[in-house]
């Protein structure tokens, strides 16, 4: 047989076969069934900031908005606590790699739950960074830091491999990848597929 064996953020694999983040991973058969099949890792789907806000103003039944630097606090009735037992399990009944992948708009945010799924028992976490660039005084440039700034904050709270989940919508994609690895970035997934934004004519 050809060995497939391959590398991937320092961890060795059978093979490159590696199903991104996506629902498959919501239950525990399906990624069962992968890895069967042949998967040699297995990327959660995502946990968002955003959900979880959401989560939380419906609970108090009114507008919530989270600190910039610390997040919004969560309790453990939240989405957090049901992604982190999903995690437990997949991690109990696989024999592959189980890969947690954050989506955040606070640093406290990424710090805090990077921090709980390596706690969890995560073998690698992928940072899929991504948010709406709509403010007309903020630049390119510091965009570009705050992609960077996120990537340190994480890699200085965990210990396990950081893949950076990112568009092709960067002028020196190349010089990103540098700095992201300077940072403490392990690798890069390409490409994130985004929700296009469109543009209201009326406002």
């Amino acid at each position: 047989m050809i060995d497939l064996a391959t590398q991937y953020l320092g961890m060795k694999l059978k093979s490159p076969l590696v199903p991104s983040a996506s629902p498959l991973a919501r239950d525990l058969d399906t990624p069962k069934r992968l890895e069967d099949a042949g998967a040699a890792a297995i990327v959660m789907d995502s946990l968002f900031e955003e959900q979880i806000v959401h989560d939380l103003r419906e609970l108090a039944g009114a507008p919530h908005t989270p600190d910039p630097v610390a997040g919004p606090t969560v309790d453990e009735e939240s989405r957090t606590a049901e992604y982190l037992e999903r995690l437990y399990h997949l991690k109990e009944e696989l024999t592959i790699p189980v890969i947690a992948s954050l989506n955040c708009y606070t640093y406290g945010a990424w710090v805090r739950f990077a921090a709980m799924f390596e706690e969890a028992g995560a073998d690698a976490l992928e940072l899929n960074i991504y948010f709406m660039a709509a403010d007309l005084d903020q630049t390119s440039a510091e965009i570009e830091e705050r992609y960077v700034g996120i990537v340190k904050a994480v890699r200085e709270s965990v210990h396990i491999p950081i893949a950076v989940k990112v568009g092709p919508y960067f002028t020196a994609l190349a010089n990103m990848a540098r700095r992201f690895e300077a940072a403490g970035a392990n690798g890069m997934v390409l490409f994130n597929r985004f929700f296009q934004p469109d543009i209201d004519l009326e406002t």
